[in-house]
């Protein structure tokens, strides 16, 4: 029984030192070459922001990260009365350096919208043009389009 116990201690130990690799250096498969997807045009529809009609209603909150180095711009959706008819909310922002970048923000909810439910997207320690468009009923409505500048949280005054 001794030997049997020492044998598997030594067996156990000679797996823990030795490297788990089975393939030879590089992968030893044949290279992949990564490959993209074309780029879709991102539209904003032209106009002001327009009113959607009070029965379909709904709220969002932007926001921005006050860190230099990941300046995030937040838009969460926050409610309202066309929360149960609204099928998508599209938030673009067009930063400082001239990237566009476009987000459909996710449903949380069996097939709708929940509150709380948000994306955040990238921007710049510029001003960024945040634009937020709902489909509702088939419909766009851009509902949001402001420039957010970049701030930072100054100290407490001593």
């Amino acid at each position: 029984m001794n030997k049997i116990l020492v044998f598997l201690t030594l067996a156990l130990l000679a797996f823990a030192v030795t490297p788990g690799c089975t393939m030879p250096q590089g992968g030893g498969g044949t290279p992949t070459t990564p490959t993209t997807a074309p780029l879709q045009a991102v539209t904003i529809p032209p106009g002001p922001v327009v009113t959607v009609p009070p029965n379909y209603a709904v709220a969002i909150q932007v926001t921005r990260d006050p860190n230099t180095a990941f300046p995030y711009i937040n838009v969460a959706f926050r409610g309202g009365y066309g929360q149960f008819i609204l099928r998508r909310i599209t938030v673009t922002i067009v930063r400082s350096d001239g990237q566009v970048l476009q987000e459909v923000i996710p449903m949380s909810g069996q097939n709708q919208y929940a509150v709380g439910d948000s994306v955040r997207i990238l921007g710049t320690t510029g001003t960024d043009e945040v634009v937020v468009v709902v489909t509702i009923l088939g419909k766009d409505y851009k509902i949001y389009d402001e420039n957010r500048p970049f701030y930072i949280i100054p100290p407490p005054p001593s």
